[in-house]
């Protein structure tokens, strides 16, 4: 499907769904989903594997930071489509690791070209549990046995995304992603329940963006660096739900399909190549334990 059949796509999709069960909970408030229906099917599909999602919180004058992303790209490596990243730089929190470099403003001997703080960062960094030091990450938003909060040290990584890849998921999620004639990206979001679930539940959308060649303080071993050739990856561009996730508002049994699709502008400064989505259900703000996860091309 390309761009130009969404808008088909989406009055399709309002047009099958009618005439099931109750009408569907229809966002008022001002909201980025576009078409939002659910009804239940009788034919469960096959689970799919869980996948496990990293938020690994970081910033550009940390020179660990890059500790923490290698072994982000190691775990990626080691579990092929079964580990998600999203790589996140808190807006105005510990300012002095995450400011970006500036000659004029702060004497720095090198300038950054990105700024890739964002207040959705701050806001989710806040939710899950803040921490005083850089790198630092969850896995699944886990608060493991023995931990005191749900932000870990990049070495305990490993041990906990391998007990998390064990589990299973009781949600499908498919996602696919287009850039419309306006700029924008749609997203098409289907999560399907295969087995019944009796906590409430959450799903976020993430933009996430590779690629991006800009400054990091690094320690090299022997002392710290400004790397001016550093690749920084999976950055958290926007959320397209609410930074706590936006409710699915049906009894989750066995069998219930919630069908979305999302429509998010994009910002000029982003280079459309190297955009991804990112969707994950979770819990709620106390029950935050992510479920399952989905990285998907934008098309």
């Amino acid at each position: 499907m390309h761009f130009k059949h969404i808008y088909f796509f989406i009055a399709a999709s309002l047009f099958i769904v009618a005439c099931k069960e109750t009408p569907p909970y229809i966002n008022l408030t001002p909201s980025n989903v576009n078409s939002d229906t659910t009804f239940v099917v009788q034919q469960i599909p096959a689970a799919q594997a869980s996948t496990v999602l990293i938020e690994d919180f970081t910033g550009v004058r940390c020179p660990n930071c890059p500790d923490a992303q290698v072994e982000a790209k190691n775990l990626m490596a080691n579990n092929p489509n079964r580990v998600n990243v999203i790589t996140i730089h808190p807006l105005n929190l510990l300012n002095s690791l995450t400011t970006p470099f500036s000659k004029e403003l702060r004497g720095d001997k090198v300038t950054s070209n990105y700024d890739f703080r964002t207040q959705a960062g701050k806001e989710i960094f806040s939710l899950i549990g803040i921490s005083n030091s850089l790198p630092i990450g969850t896995i699944n938003r886990n608060l493991f046995s023995g931990e005191t909060n749900r932000v870990i040290d990049y070495p305990k990584w490993a041990a906990y995304v391998n007990a998390e890849l064990l589990k299973s998921t009781p949600v499908n999620i498919d996602v696919k992603s287009y850039y419309t004639p306006k700029d924008s990206i749609a997203i098409d979001l289907t999560l399907t329940y295969t087995e019944a679930v009796a906590d409430t539940n959450y799903f976020t959308v993430a933009i996430i963006e590779n690629k991006l060649k800009d400054v990091q303080e690094r320690n090299t071993g022997t002392g710290v660096i400004y790397d001016t050739a550093y690749i920084h990856e999976h950055i958290l561009r926007a959320v397209v739900t609410s930074f706590q996730g936006d409710l699915l508002k049906a009894p989750l049994v066995k069998g219930r399909v919630f069908k979305k699709i999302l429509l998010y502008k994009t910002d000029p400064a982003w280079n459309k190549n190297n955009l991804k989505i990112i969707a994950f259900v979770h819990g709620n703000t106390t029950i935050k334990n992510v479920i399952h996860s989905k990285e998907v091309d934008i098309q």
